[in-house]
């Protein structure tokens, strides 16, 4: 897929996500998988991409290609990104907190109803569980390892991601 990257959705949608989940689940690897729910299920809806980005078929889930260089030009203007201790312990967590708002008239009305419905669903899970969903769609599924995720492999999910065992 060789769309332009649409910085100021790709920024606000963090931005968003940064602002709206403050029960200290957002880490890196949560926000990379609201980010392919975001596209993803917007494409499955809509036939397009919102950010953008490719997504990449990596062992902790897909991850957008774009994502790690965006925040690292974010971090200490408009998010701050540190590590932390999370309560499973299993890993250290790189916490994403929101240092200004976002822009929300850079989204078209269906693409901010997509960020609410997607932050409500996924708000209390972790990224380690979110990485778990993501394993068991055709996109993570029907993709080889370490490649770009088909945008069209979408169409072949259960109503916008939701998997019956998740």
């Amino acid at each position: 897929m060789a769309t332009k990257i649409n910085q100021a959705k790709y920024r606000n949608a963090i931005l968003f996500f940064a602002n709206r989940i403050q029960n200290g689940t957002l880490g890196k690897l949560k926000l990379m998988k609201l980010l392919y729910y975001f596209d993803f299920d917007f494409f499955e809806k809509y036939g397009r991409s919102i950010t953008g980005d490719e997504y990449l078929r990596f062992e902790n889930g897909p991850v957008p290609r774009m994502a790690e260089k965006i925040l690292k030009q974010m971090d200490g203007k408009d998010i701050k990104v540190s590590k932390r201790k999370v309560a499973d312990g299993y890993k250290d967590q790189m916490h994403i907190e929101a240092l200004t708002d976002f822009d929300v008239s850079v989204f078209e009305k269906e693409e901010i109803l997509l960020l609410e419905e997607i932050a409500s669903k996924w708000e209390r899970f972790s990224g380690a569980e979110m990485k778990s969903a993501t394993h068991g769609e055709a996109p993570w599924i029907a993709t080889a390892p370490d490649t770009v995720i088909d945008y069209n492999l979408a169409l072949y999910r259960n109503n916008y991601g939701e998997m019956a065992n998740v």
